[in-house]
């Protein structure tokens, strides 16, 4: 995904990114051993000429070996167990080697440029929210021995083969060094577009260490360069085959201190050799990506299941001060094998975002329910009066119980009324004019 991991680091790259992302982890307890091994476009072919070579004369030899003239041959791989958990990462790196050959030159003129550095150590990140949920702080904390350097041959001497080794320790020296990355990462609440964005800043190497403590050798080894880096994250929404997609970008790797041979590591350049941009899809345990490095396209997949881990990239590298100067075409080849569930990453934290009516995932939808009116009370509900109905209330006939037809009622000045007369005929007739006593 074009190298854009800085705001996105929620898994081992971690350690050697952005601390901060182990906050956002998902997945259960990992315990792995990573195994990477990297290429350059024209690497084994040139590897496998030099091997054909025996038996030539010298100029031969070189006639055979001046069509790699200007193009970087690369060889890297490493080796790191580690284990990983959410806000935690440990690292134990055995072997991290870098190698390139640069052919210049003309014919019996022609120089090999071998640079050669292998790091190993231990590194340990810790990330988690700090003030509120949407905020992540990171801090990596590393110990490293590193071995190498850089050294000229002539093509002659690579032929021969008498000076030129893949030891890295030929060319520099060996120390050891302590250093420090800090990562912030911020989830914006409340922007109009996607489902959730994250902005990352990051600051690597430090203290630039210079492996001093124990150097041994005829020098000592590069030192390390002290960088910042800018990262940006956001998710969209996507379909039922594609849940979500991913785009990433970043400004990586400004220098601020440290090495300052280019070389050797030190990072310099116009601003397309800083901007990496990146697409990632997840399909269930199917990871694809896409982007670009420093100028050139990037390709790439990963597996990710219980047991084991497979991922392959291209990339291309400029090793130049710009892009299409000096283009190295890579390819990358992990596998880590070990115990844990795979991460499921990008469970975004939604708290505060803007809700997409289509949205079909419940998981992301934080728009409580809106409350419901209460129910009326029946017994104090009074129903609409009929326009045609007279509010007036006719009086009820009244007859007088266990009393026998012939008897009669008292009336208040002591008079007799017969019974018949309280069946009232007008149903407006009061009361008082029933028991009125007649003139």
């Amino acid at each position: 995904m074009g190298g854009a991991f800085y705001g996105v680091s929620d898994d081992e790259y971690a350690l050697f990114y952005n601390p901060a992302g182990l906050s956002l982890y998902q997945g259960s307890p990992q315990g792995m051993v990573n195994f990477n091994g990297q290429v350059g476009s024209r690497t084994l072919d040139a590897f496998k000429t030099k091997n054909t070579l025996s038996g030539n004369s010298l100029s031969q030899s070189i006639d055979a070996l001046t069509q790699y003239q200007g193009d970087p041959i690369y060889l890297g791989g490493s080796v790191l167990p580690y284990f990983l958990m959410k806000h935690l990462a440990v690292g134990i790196l055995l072997a991290d080697l870098k190698a390139d050959y640069l052919l210049s030159g003309k014919e019996l003129d022609s120089a090999v440029d071998f640079t050669a550095i292998s790091d190993s150590g231990i590194l340990v990140s810790y990330g988690r929210p700090i003030i509120n949920e949407n905020l992540h702080l990171g801090l990596t904390s590393k110990g490293l021995v590193r071995i190498g350097g850089r050294s000229s041959f002539t093509l002659a001497e690579v032929i021969q083969g008498d000076k030129i080794k893949l030891n890295p320790s030929d060319p520099g020296g060996v120390g050891f060094g302590i250093d420090f990355d800090l990562g912030i990462m911020y989830d914006i609440p409340y922007l109009s577009f996607g489902q959730a964005n994250r902005i990352s800043f990051v600051l690597n190497n430090l203290l630039a260490s210079q492996f001093s403590m124990g150097a041994k050798g005829s020098g000592h080894p590069p030192g390390l360069v002290r960088t910042a880096s800018l990262g940006w994250h956001t998710i969209f929404s996507g379909m039922d085959v594609v849940p979500q997609i991913h785009l990433l970008a970043d400004l990586a790797e400004f220098q601020i201190g440290g090495e300052g041979n280019t070389e050797l590591g030190a990072r310099s350049g116009k601003i397309l050799k800083h901007l990496n941009l990146g697409v990632e899809v997840p399909l269930g345990v199917l990871t694809l990506r896409t982007g670009i490095h420093q100028g050139y396209f990037t390709a790439g997949f990963g597996l990710n299941l219980t047991y084991a881990k497979l991922e392959f990239a291209t990339y291309g590298e400029e090793l130049s001060s710009g892009p299409g100067r000096l283009p190295s075409r890579r390819f990358a080849l992990t596998l880590a094998l070990g115990a844990g569930t795979p991460n499921t990453r990008f469970k975004p934290n939604l708290k505060g975002k803007r809700v997409d009516s289509n949205q079909k995932d419940t998981e992301f939808k934080i728009r409580p329910k809106p409350p419901e009116p209460p129910k009326p009370d029946p017994m104090l509900e009074i129903p609409p009066a009929d326009p045609g109905t007279s509010l007036e209330v006719p009086l009820q006939k009244i007859e007088p119980k266990n009393i026998k037809q012939t008897e009669s009622l008292n009336n208040k000045d002591n008079s007799t009324v017969p019974n018949d007369i309280i069946k009232p005929k007008d149903p407006k007739t009061s009361l008082d004019d029933l028991i009125k006593p007649k003139q």
